[in-house]
């Protein structure tokens, strides 16, 4: 298990019962999670056949076959009164909300969620949606950067700075966060010179004084 996205994220289904992971490919981190005994059961679930199958084998390989269950299934349509914890790592904010739209989560306590792109998207959806950041944390993997975000059921109020980047990232100001800003900023400077419109380079101006005030 060396994906550092793939430990934060298990560690945080512990004391659940069963866990449904769409979007499993290999099955990892189910593996992972029953492995470790943080939930008993889970559902590994893929929509294309080739990380469903490598699921498959990898379960079996484990001895898993008893713990974990493979499926070949769109988004979550195959959540049940069992499955109390959902996993969605590393599909775009836009996806993972057009599967939770069309979920029934009436027996889901927690959301564990990694999007690659449209953090804002996601996070106001999830507002919308009555679902509260209970925790959130920002890692780095292979150069890039990826925001972990835990939510159980309730209500929440974020600025959109927050809904780009985690009240509770933004709140920590970890190394990682002051990092991923700075580059940020140093693509917006360089951008700023190459700018052709002084409309242009007001909007740019606006946007390094926004990232400016949340290092602050």
């Amino acid at each position: 298990m060396k994906s550092l996205r793939l430990q934060k994220a298990g560690l945080y289904t512990k004391g659940f019962n069963c866990l449904g992971d769409c979007g499993t490919d290999h099955g990892k981190l189910p593996i992972y999670c029953v492995e470790q005994g943080f939930v008993k059961k889970a559902y590994a679930s893929d929509n294309k056949e080739g990380p469903f199958e490598n699921a498959v084998k990898n379960i079996q390989d484990k001895g898993l076959q008893n713990s974990i269950i493979p499926l070949l299934a769109d988004g979550l349509i195959y959540l049940n009164d069992e499955i109390d914890v959902v996993s969605i790592l590393g599909m775009g904010g836009r996806m993972i909300v057009s599967i939770l739209q069309t979920a029934d989560l009436s027996h889901v306590k927690r959301l564990i969620l990694i999007a690659n792109s449209e953090n804002f998207l996601l996070r106001d959806f999830l507002e919308q949606a009555e679902w509260r950041i209970i925790a959130e944390e920002l890692i780095k993997e292979n150069g890039k950067f990826y925001q972990l975000l835990i939510l159980e059921k309730g209500l929440m109020n974020l600025s959109n700075i927050e809904k780009e980047f985690g009240p509770l990232i933004i709140k920590e100001k970890s190394e990682n966060f002051k990092d991923m800003i700075v580059l940020l900023l140093q693509k917006l400077i360089g951008a700023r010179v190459e700018a052709k419109s002084d409309s242009a380079k007001k909007k740019i101006e606006t946007r390094i004084k926004e990232l400016e005030e949340v290092l602050m």
